[in-house]
């Protein structure tokens, strides 16, 4: 009869053992929501008026008040801003957001050579999640 019972308690006792070890080093990603860098990377014209795109801040450049966005799900994957070749620049006025942020622009694509492919994302709105 004891036997039994010790079978049956091991899985709850590993799983005490093993889950709090586990979670320890996990921070959950912050989620966002709109349009991903990568697709729309893929075309950026076929974007018309305002969007919401999300993504990682890979890289800011104040003095020009840009800032380079790589896609949300790759970034959410690797957990490194420099894990894809796709990326978008972004113009904003604003408060540049800090390397590794998650955001959500709101803004209109626009021909500009200042961008990566001849265009870049100008935001009227950023939002740090």
């Amino acid at each position: 009869m004891k036997r039994p019972f010790l079978i049956a308690l091991l899985p709850a006792l590993l799983l005490h053992a093993i889950f709090p070890a586990a979670s320890s080093g996990f921070t959950p990603f912050p989620k966002a929501e709109g349009v991903d860098v990568a697709n729309l990377a893929s075309d950026p014209y076929a974007y018309k008026g305002d969007i919401t795109v999300r993504g990682g801040v890979m890289s800011a450049e104040p003095g020009k008040k840009m800032f380079h966005i790589v896609d949300y799900r790759e970034y959410r994957a690797c957990r490194i801003v420099d894990c894809t070749p796709v990326w978008v620049t972004v113009l904003y006025n604003g408060k540049l957001p800090d390397r590794m942020n998650v955001v959500e622009i709101t803004g209109s694509v626009e021909k500009n050579p200042a961008g990566k492919d001849g265009y870049i994302l100008r935001a009227k709105a950023v939002r740090v999640k």
